[in-house]
């Protein structure tokens, strides 16, 4: 027992360390990927499509993620693997612009499907050990402390994310109209992290793990639950609200830079500030879901998401926008904390792995389509207010308030239950 105690304590260390790396990393990635996209001359529709489309295809991987570990027999040796590949994806992300740029300063017509490539070999990779680790990491902490410590921990790589991005936003700024220069600087910073990262996460050690006999059940098992298990009913509400987020969330970058016009560094603060208000805020809401249940606090969350895009519809001053997003970021962090440790409490161990990767591909599908059909109606809604997105948001908006009214009141708590919840 001290043997598997410090082998748990020494892996959580080295999962922090990685951690930590991977912040860095993402706090480039997530920020400034699209920017690079809308540098590179990406039209909108292309945009929706590059904010979603390597998602969708990375977790419809993901459903193979719980039998290629089974088949390996390690979640460790997985995850070193695909981590590896993960950092050595950021290479063709890189070198892109150097054979798409052309003598005139435009860029080749193939561009954007590269780059939708790129990215999409770049979030499989990413992807694809998710469930594994989520698996690994609710092994290590007790039930009763997975609220407080994941909030803790996301905290913690929620400021070093916010610091990286904001360094970053620097940094282009600094490079001015030489901006892939700078997205090439960072970029290469970011793949240096990840592989920092890969070299913390192969020190961890894997703790026993037995096998049940009813771990395995087929995706279309799940999906013919849909209607009676409360596990599928939490999965669809899920989803269908992040369809109606994605209509209008992936297109925020064209249209705060190109719309509104904001150069790099007003980006930059309008969107860091709204990951780090979440991250800052996850310890509150970790602890009310650890004392109130997790589906009370997802109710209060997804109301106010519903609501949060009225609050555009008052004014697109930067520094007005900057308190918005804190709102937007403080809910958005809640509630994807929450529905983490839902899945957490509301699966047995053994099924773990494989309803991570079923609720990541029915997400990962909703969030898709919902940015498909946000690229496709973005310049064809009429526009409120001198645009045509705040149309979509306001589209975006009533849809959120339909799926908490007729969705949210059907999952239930399952805190104090049997956590065998008839996932097929």
């Amino acid at each position: 027992m001290a043997f598997q105690k410090g082998c748990v304590r020494r892996s959580l260390h080295y999962s922090i360390v990685d951690g930590l790396f991977t912040a860095m990393m993402v706090g480039i990635s997530e920020t400034y990927l699209i920017p690079y996209a809308i540098a590179l001359g990406v039209r909108a529709q292309q945009v929706a499509l590059l904010a979603t489309a390597p998602m969708l295809a990375a977790t419809l991987l993901q459903v193979r993620s719980a039998s290629v570990t089974e088949s390996i027999g390690s979640r460790i040796k997985l995850m070193n693997v695909v981590v590896f590949f993960h950092a050595l994806a950021w290479v063709p992300i890189i070198a892109i612009p150097y054979f798409a740029d052309r003598p005139d300063g435009t860029h080749a017509p193939w561009t954007a499907w590269a780059l939708l490539g790129a990215m999409t070999l770049f979030t499989a990779f990413g992807a694809f050990a998710v469930p594994a680790w989520q698996s690994l990491m609710s092994d290590y902490i007790p039930v009763k402390k997975r609220g407080a410590y994941f909030a803790w921990r996301n905290r913690l790589q929620g400021l070093v994310t916010v610091g990286v991005s904001i360094v970053a936003g620097l940094v282009l700024h600094a490079f001015g109209e030489r901006e892939i220069a700078g997205f090439t600087v960072i970029f290469v910073f970011a793949m240096m992290c990840r592989f920092y990262a890969w070299l913390a996460l192969s020190r961890m050690t894997e703790p026993p793990r037995h096998r049940s006999h009813d771990a395995y059940f087929s995706f279309w098992s799940f999906v013919r639950q849909i209607r009676t298990s409360n596990f599928a009913q939490f999965v669809l509400f899920v989803a269908l609200l992040n369809f109606a987020a994605n209509l209008s969330g992936p297109l925020i970058p064209v249209f705060l830079l190109r719309d509104l016009g904001f150069d790099y560094a007003t980006y930059m603060v309008i969107i860091t500030i709204a990951a780090l208000a979440g991250f800052l805020f996850q310890g509150i809401w970790g602890k009310f879901g650890d004392l109130e249940g997790n589906v009370r606090a997802l109710r209060i969350t997804g109301w106010a998401i519903a609501a949060t895009p009225l609050l555009w519809m008052v004014s697109r001053h930067p520094g007005y926008l900057f308190f918005v997003q804190i709102l937007a970021g403080c809910v958005w962090g809640g509630f994807n904390l929450l529905v983490s440790n839902f899945i957490l409490e509301a699966v047995t161990p053994e099924k773990r792995i494989r309803c991570f990767s079923y609720f990541n591909v029915v997400n990962s599908f909703a969030v898709f389509l919902g940015a498909l059909a946000g690229g496709f109606l973005y310049r064809r809604l009429p526009a409120f207010q001198g645009y045509s997105y705040l149309t979509l948001f306001l589209l975006s908006c009533a849809l959120r308030f339909l799926v908490m009214t007729f969705l949210a009141g059907r999952v239930r708590e399952v805190r104090g239950r049997s956590r065998v919840m008839h996932v097929v």
